[in-house]
């Protein structure tokens, strides 16, 4: 009887933590207008080495996620990683992900358009075209010159790109965007 108890403990925990994650990325999403996607992290290791991070950098991703990307950064380039996040699922899990790896990168649940981005020295986003759009402007008033930008999937608006790498050569689906602030 106790063993079915245990059962019955373990399945209402896992469902509570999936529902909990399920209505947080539906909250996320009436925030923001932004549901919380992933990208494929077989290309995480390729957008790093096209980043080509050096150390001490400030590092920003504008809707972190998970945080799997600054995480890994600040590993393998020794930066100084920040995320901004509004979707509750996200921030929850880059937070324990963070916790987990035993990172010092920030983290914070705030609306990037609210956040200063005049430290950063690369900014990494894989964002919708109307979010870019709005970050195009804020950008250009905000960034220092040199700062460089890599936009995965979307184009920035009114920018010339300095580049535009693929990250799948098969299907070239996958390809990130260079910018520079000049």
């Amino acid at each position: 009887m106790s063993f079915n108890i245990f059962i019955l403990f373990f399945i209402l925990i896992f469902l509570s933590f999936f529902t909990f994650l399920f209505v947080g990325n539906l909250v996320g999403y009436f925030l923001t207008g932004v549901p919380f996607v992933s990208f494929p992290k077989k290309f995480l290791g390729k957008i790093l080495k096209i980043m080509a991070p050096k150390e001490n950098e400030t590092l920003i991703d504008l809707g972190c996620g998970d945080a799997t990307l600054l995480i890994e950064a600040e590993k393998r380039y020794k930066i100084k990683g920040i995320g901004y996040e509004l979707s509750p699922t996200a921030f929850f899990l880059s937070y324990f992900n963070k916790i987990f790896k035993k990172s010092k990168i920030k983290i914070f649940y705030k609306n990037f358009f609210k956040a200063n981005l005049k430290e950063a020295d690369l900014i990494f986003c894989y964002l919708f075209p109307e979010i870019m759009e709005k970050l195009s402007e804020k950008f250009k008033k905000e960034l220092k010159k040199g700062t460089k930008i890599f936009s995965l999937s979307f184009p920035l608006p009114n920018w010339p790109n300095k580049e535009i790498r693929y990250l799948d050569e098969k299907n070239k689906k996958w390809k990130i965007y260079i910018y520079q602030k000049e």
